[in-house]
């Protein structure tokens, strides 16, 4: 299924559960239960195909269940205060006065302290820390005043007021925005002063960071200035070079030498630079966010320059560079000219009158041996692994003697010094490639053939690995699973299992594994069924998964790899998540699964009773936390997989 469709399944089950939540946020007295019951039931039934909706629709439903419950007592208490009529409305008024009583002394003291009240003096910078201490504090209670009004108001809204409390409760309402502005408008006032009252010493601030800045980018790039002399000394040595200035060959070699050095000298310089103003400058934490803000960027700016000068520099020896390799390349140029020169006539002369045939017929009946030999490995459908590699090692000492020959043919064809340099090598063979064409039409008949075999090889070790990998797979999934019986069996831990089967050494070698493995008792309970059957499994299988887990260069296993080794892993490839109980219907949530955790199989596979998906009990490694998974949903989802770590 594409995770379009997926995503469209897992919405339209999570739709049938909001249709009824939202029934349930719409309850009265007397279809809360019924509706609730029905919540359940549904959420019950589309469980499964809500997949990763299932924690949000949850979500949904506490909240939709809180929101009905909270209505239906609004609806009841609002039944009985009407029977009161006007008892309750007056005490919440009386209450809103009070707070408002409570509240509005402190827009005074704020306004004083910020400096904004009649005769009042500006506020200092050293004042205005505690002034914007005492503004966020009374924001709060701006908020707490305004939710305590709300809460009441909309009380009162909810009972039938008598005629005669109307006209009192619009003033009141009128009041209560009138004081709210009132208060935001003294903390928008006193926020201002504040920043006023900081801002020239925010300034001295930055301007004495700045320097401090400027000064640690200084030290950082401290190495530049020498790196540019050695790239100017660099430039100055490779003058020779430049066209019209050449010394002598011998003198000249000797000059190149000396600029690889150089040249050498100048990228560790730079590498060494570079790592100096990499080096990240920290700033201090307990500071104003605007002043940090701003530093951060002067300090960004600061840092490019060292960075974009030392680019500069490697660009310049670069050149350098490059202008000796172009003397060397001329220099290889005319001494390969001046071989070929010597080679091309005695070379010719050589492939005219040279009799080859007898070395491509050479190849013909390695070829046909090796084809017969490599035809086998088209049929190991019913080998085993190590019939497989046998026949691998056959075929390829074969093919080894055939590529052999091929080697000697065409050295016979065309017979070019192998040791002369590369490019001499294709321009001699381009000269001759007229005169020698029919034998390297044979030869390269013959090359196809040979090529076939090498991929049919190829293909054959891909087979090995892969049905290698396969069999050592299923012999370690069925050796976790005697083990773990013999754990459950014995209440054992690993370290307890480990300590039984090295018979209380701190390693375990091949052979102690191979007993430990066949002293267990194979008879198990078939995944998620309670039918018993019995496993089988060599001991050319236990070895194998002996040696996978055994560290790179040792021959014995300490209880860590042991532990590895007898601990399946699950990998979550989907998200889902993990409950308390086996039971989907009975089971709490405990958390989100996110695709990438690594899970350790504690129990099962167990068939869940109402849905039959298949479902583990595991330990998530993040957080050690316990409880039961699916492996995969009834519509084929799947969201574990085993795992190689």
């Amino acid at each position: 299924m594409t995770d379009a469709a997926t995503k469209a399944k897992e919405l339209k089950a999570a739709n049938a559960v909001r249709r009824v939540i939202q029934k349930v946020r719409l309850a009265t007295p007397e279809t809360l239960d019924a509706l609730e019951s029905e919540a359940f039931d549904v959420m019950s039934q589309n469980l499964e195909e809500m997949g990763s909706q299932h924690d949000k629709v949850q979500e949904e439903l506490e909240k939709g269940m809180e929101v009905g419950r909270t209505r239906v007592e609004g609806i009841v208490e609002k039944r009985e205060k009407e029977a009161e009529l006007a008892k309750r409305p007056k005490e919440l008024m009386d209450e809103i006065k009070a707070i408002m009583e409570e509240i509005e002394p402190k827009v005074a003291a704020l306004e004083a302290a910020s400096g904004k009240g009649d005769g009042a003096e500006a506020l200092k910078a050293e004042d205005a820390p505690a002034v914007k201490m005492q503004s966020d504090l009374f924001a709060k209670e701006i908020k707490e005043f305004s939710q305590a009004c709300v809460s009441r108001a909309t009380e009162i809204k909810q009972t039938k007021l008598p005629p005669m409390m109307h006209q009192e409760w619009t003033q009141l309402a009128q009041s209560i925005v009138q004081t709210k502005q009132k208060c935001e408008r003294a903390v928008t006032a006193s926020r201002i002063s504040v920043n006023k009252a900081l801002e020239s010493v925010r300034k001295e601030q930055v301007e004495k960071k700045k320097k401090d800045i400027k000064t640690m980018v200084e030290a950082a790039s401290s190495a530049t200035p020498a790196v540019e002399q050695l790239v100017l000394g660099a430039e100055t040595e490779v003058e020779p070079f430049i066209k019209g200035k050449l010394r002598p060959e011998a003198e000249m070699n000797e000059l190149a030498k000396t600029m690889d050095g150089m040249v050498e000298q100048v990228h560790k310089a730079v590498e060494a630079a570079r790592k100096d103003i990499e080096q990240p400058l920290t700033l201090e934490d307990n500071q104003d966010e605007h002043v940090k803000a701003e530093l951060e960027a002067y300090l960004a700016g600061e840092m490019k320059r060292p960075g974009l000068r030392l680019g500069q520099l490697e660009r310049r020896i670069a050149r350098v560079a490059n202008i000796v390799r172009y003397y060397r390349q001329d220099g290889r140029d005319r001494h390969n000219n001046s071989i070929m020169d010597g080679l091309k006539t005695e070379l010719l002369e050589k492939v005219k009158g040279a009799d080859n045939s007898a070395a491509i017929a050479a190849i013909e009946p390695l070829l046909r041996e090796a084809e017969k030999v490599a035809q086998l490995t088209l049929k190991n459908s019913k080998m085993t692994v190590p019939q497989m590699k046998t026949l691998a090692e056959k075929v390829t000492k074969v093919l080894e003697v055939t590529k052999a020959a091929f080697t000697s043919a065409n050295q016979a064809v065309c017979p070019i010094d192998p040791s002369l340099d590369e490019d001499v090598q294709k321009k001699l063979r381009f000269i001759v490639a007229p005169q020698i064409k029919k034998p390297l039409q044979q030869l390269g008949q013959l090359d196809r053939r040979l090529n076939r075999l090498k991929n049919l090889l190829k293909m054959f070790l891909g087979d090995i690995s892969q049905k290698h990998g396969s069999s050592y797979k299923e012999a370690r999934l069925k050796l976790v699973k005697v083990a773990r019986k013999e754990m459950t069996a014995k209440e054992l831990d690993l370290d307890k299992l480990f300590e039984s089967a090295s018979k209380g050494a701190t390693e375990l070698d091949d052979i102690a594994f191979v007993m430990f493995a066949n002293s267990l008792d194979k008879k198990v309970k078939k995944d998620a069924s309670e039918e018993e059957e019995t496993l089988e499994i060599t001991s050319e299988e236990v070895s194998a998964v002996f040696s996978a887990f055994v560290p790179e260069g040792k021959q014995t296993m300490d209880s860590e790899a042991f532990g590895r080794c007898l601990c399946l892993r699950l990998t979550v490839v989907k998200p889902t998540t993990l409950t308390s109980e086996l039971s989907i219907a009975e089971s709490k949530t405990l958390r989100a699964l996110k695709v990438g955790e690594i899970l350790e199989q504690l129990e099962g596979p167990e068939k869940e009773g109402r849905t039959a998906v298949k479902r583990v009990r595991v330990k998530a490694l993040k957080d050690g936390k316990i409880g039961w998974a699916s492996v995969a949903g009834n519509a084929g989802s799947i969201f574990l997989k085993a795992s190689d770590v």
